[in-house]
């Protein structure tokens, strides 16, 4: 007799077909109609056929579509920090915010993030490949070559473009909290919440160190994006002690002032910083809006380190025991 099950509904099993990824799968989580895999070096993206072709017309199809979607795992700082974190915290047992789109924006800030870093990377390469290219060949008169990179006012556009995309997706995750927050910006965000809760209060404190960076972002994109006096860009040039000064950004526009620092500096302090912000952000927004959980006097707290090495996350819910140590809440 024939079978007259489709092939669909078979079970099966399937790997990870990316050869440079041996390691072993660390997270997994379902959102709309994918699965995230998370191994500790990279970040995928599953679908099944009948998400492709829901009516079964092609028998043909694979059963399952899987896609890289960052080189970032567990073991990088970027995913633990980001996508990690909401996960732990953005949970609907605890948070009465739209978890799905929460985890959503997180993934696309991860993105903007991810290539925030490779910029960074790339850019600290070109610099050290043309401090290379000069040294590998020595001036055979008394002039002096300066190393160029080509084009750094671009690339400096394209940083900071990446940076303010990240930003964006992080005010969006805000206004999740504070609806209120729709079409303002952050300075309002630190005025809601000294209001809200007093100048002395942990995530004012927090704000007060963040929102001038993520000014700094906004204003640095609109002078590079639009043409506006304001950011001063240079190569490589030669400078009055006999030296050759680094590629160096310079800020005065608005009420953003950077002084002149190399650009390598200046992108990986703001990666950081962004890195930082979304971190702390989430974990005081939680802890705000937590609700009530079994009667039960729970808290977000930072986790014992050996409990982050396991869970890939520096904060959780929990509770703390008669001795004070935090216990989390999985």
């Amino acid at each position: 007799m024939t079978d007259p099950r489709h092939s669909r509904d078979a079970g099966g099993s399937f790997t990870l077909n990316n050869p440079d990824d041996k390691t072993s799968i660390r997270a997994m989580l379902s959102l709309g109609k994918f699965l995230y895999i998370v191994t500790e070096k990279c970040t995928y993206r599953v679908q099944m056929a009948d998400q492709v072709d829901p009516d079964r017309n092609n028998p043909a199809l694979p059963p399952v579509f899987q896609q890289k979607l960052f080189d970032v795992g567990t073991d990088s700082e970027l995913l633990r920090r980001t996508f990690m974190q909401a996960k732990v915290l953005f949970r609907k047992e605890f948070l009465a915010i739209d978890i799905e789109k929460a985890m959503e924006l997180t993934l696309e800030a991860l993105a903007e993030l991810a290539a925030l870093h490779e910029t960074c990377e790339s850019f600290a390469a070109s610099e050290q490949a043309a401090i290379d290219k000069v040294k590998a060949s020595p001036a055979k008169d008394r002039s002096q070559t300066v190393p160029a990179i080509g084009g750094v006012q671009s690339l400096c556009k394209t940083f900071a473009q990446k940076a303010d995309h990240f930003v964006v997706k992080l005010m969006d995750i805000v206004r999740l909290f504070f609806p209120e927050q729709k079409g303002k910006n952050w300075d309002d965000l630190r005025s809601l919440a000294k209001r809200l809760y007093g100048e002395g209060d942990p995530f004012c404190k927090v704000l007060e160190l963040a929102v001038p960076v993520l000014k700094l972002v906004r204003n640095t994109r609109d002078c590079l994006e639009h043409h506006l006096p304001g950011a001063t860009i240079r190569d490589f040039e030669p400078d009055p002690g006999g030296g050759i000064a680094p590629p160096t950004i310079e800020v005065d526009f608005r009420d953003s002032l950077l002084a002149r620092c190399p650009i390598t500096s200046f992108m990986e302090q703001v990666r950081a910083h962004l890195l930082d912000t979304f971190e702390m952000l989430v974990a005081h927004m939680s802890a705000k809006y937590m609700k009530p959980f079994a009667g039960m006097p729970m808290s977000v707290g930072l986790l014992p380190e050996n409990v982050q090495a396991a869970w890939h996350v520096r904060f959780a819910y929990g509770m703390y025991d008669q001795d004070g140590h935090f216990v989390p809440c999985g």
